[in-house]
């Protein structure tokens, strides 16, 4: 055994509140392995070159969604080919969707880090599920990648009060009314962009956008599983890229939440290795609930396969 390891996001809201979170992980994990707190991205970076050179045989991340994307991509830059250490997801952030989605343990961090833990030093196999990353322009790495109306739902949803599966769903209401209305805010949601997108060589045959999706896991929140085909084959995501209008959101909500085919003229809906994004202006990306900088292009690609442990 070459160790266990944990990394907490001090700005994920739990953690936020836990002060002595640290100390407790330190506690669990003891002579075992190693548990840090980093207090920007350069010290985030260094902890993976770390637990690549100490050869990490399991990584906990204590966090979000967000804070899985930004743990995840510095061990894939630390590892480069080498085989990824096993994650254990800890759910310290408000939404959780990639722990609900890939059936990880509930419980507090410290509950299921500690069971972990035992389980590891005594030697009993976890059960395992695989996922596939998705590469961003060869740097990032995550589950969940896309941009117009998730973009703005999000910027919606970071802007007002309250976070949470609560708020989310109060914020979500409140779009499909508008939908069913046709109201400004709808509207403004499903404002479309301009952009060419190639999915594995050959272009998607519509030039004005309103969702542009790329998901290796079935769940994009509040239990709706619109990319119902992301875990179908090894290697591949799925992506959804076209043009919804509000009326057609509503009409397929059941669609989408039991996972069928939205059966959408309009949008693209299909699996793809490979996609590059050249928008017509510089637009906002999101990667695993991260709103990031406005980019000209997009590169997204599939990356490596990820063992997550369940139990």
């Amino acid at each position: 055994m070459s160790g266990f390891a944990a990394i907490i996001n001090p700005h994920a809201g739990q953690n936020q509140r836990l002060r002595d979170r640290l100390g407790q992980f330190q506690a669990i994990v003891g002579k075992l392995g190693v548990a840090q707190q980093p207090s920007s991205l350069e010290e985030l970076e260094l902890f993976a070159k770390q637990l690549h050179e100490r050869d990490i045989d399991i990584v906990a991340v204590c966090g979000g969604d967000g804070s899985f994307f930004r743990a995840l991509s510095a061990l894939v830059r630390a590892y480069g080919t080498k085989p990824l250490p096993k994650f254990l997801p800890l759910r310290a952030g408000s939404m959780n969707t990639i722990a609900r989605s890939v059936g990880c343990l509930h419980g507090a961090p410290e509950k299921v880090l500690a069971q972990s833990v035992n389980q590891y030093r005594a030697g009993r196999p976890f059960e395992i599920t695989e996922r596939q990353l998705i590469e961003v322009d060869g740097r990032h790495y995550g589950f969940m990648v896309g941009c117009g109306a998730i973009v703005n739902f999000l910027q919606t949803y970071y802007g007002g009060k309250g976070r949470g599966p609560w708020a989310a769903a109060r914020l979500f209401t409140r779009c499909v009314t508008s939908a069913a209305s046709g109201g400004v805010l709808a509207r403004a949601l499903l404002h479309p962009l301009e952009a060419d997108v190639d999915c594995d060589g050959e272009r998607v045959p519509h030039r004005r956008f309103n969702v542009i999706y790329a998901s290796s896991i079935t769940d994009i929140g509040l239990g709706f599983h619109a990319t119902y085909l992301a875990t179908r084959k090894p290697g591949y995501f799925h992506l959804l890229a076209g043009r919804l209008h509000p009326w057609e959101v509503v009409k397929r909500l059941r669609r989408i939440r039991k996972g069928w085919p939205l059966d959408v003229p309009t949008l693209y809906d299909n699996l793809a290795r490979q996609t590059r994004v050249e928008f017509a202006r510089p637009t906002h990306y999101m990667i695993d609930g991260d709103v990031l900088e406005a980019a000209d292009c997009l590169d997204v690609r599939s990356g490596p396969r990820l063992a997550i442990i369940q139990k």
